[in-house]
């Protein structure tokens, strides 16, 4: 492995953790996370520099834990429907989201 891309890959993901830290919103971070991933596959770069993005930027910022401990929240407390609704809203909406930035993405070019 090329010593520049694992430098750019260990200073990507220590921004998106930070970031991810500073903001401290699940909900808004995976809007986000999935606004930049659409927009990100529907370019046309390097293969290096979309494993940067996509694996070090988007994994570390919005880390699927932070998702999962959102909603095992949901379980201890008891709220089931929340849970149920939740799971659904946010996927889904992520999920268009994530179009949208495809779309987008696809429009500038």
């Amino acid at each position: 492995m090329n010593k520049k891309y694992l430098l750019s890959l260990l200073l990507t993901a220590y921004f998106a953790t930070f970031l991810r830290f500073y903001l401290n919103n699940n909900f808004v971070i995976s809007i986000i996370g999935s606004f930049l991933y659409g927009f990100v596959i529907s370019r046309t770069i390097s293969k290096s520099k979309r494993e940067i993005l996509l694996t070090g930027f988007c994994s570390c910022f919005t880390s699927f834990s932070g998702f999962i401990h959102f909603l095992y929240q949901f379980i201890i407390q008891g709220y089931y429907l929340k849970l149920f609704l939740y799971f659904n809203v946010i996927v889904i909406l992520n999920l268009i989201i994530m179009y949208i930035g495809f779309q987008l993405s696809r429009k500038l070019t």
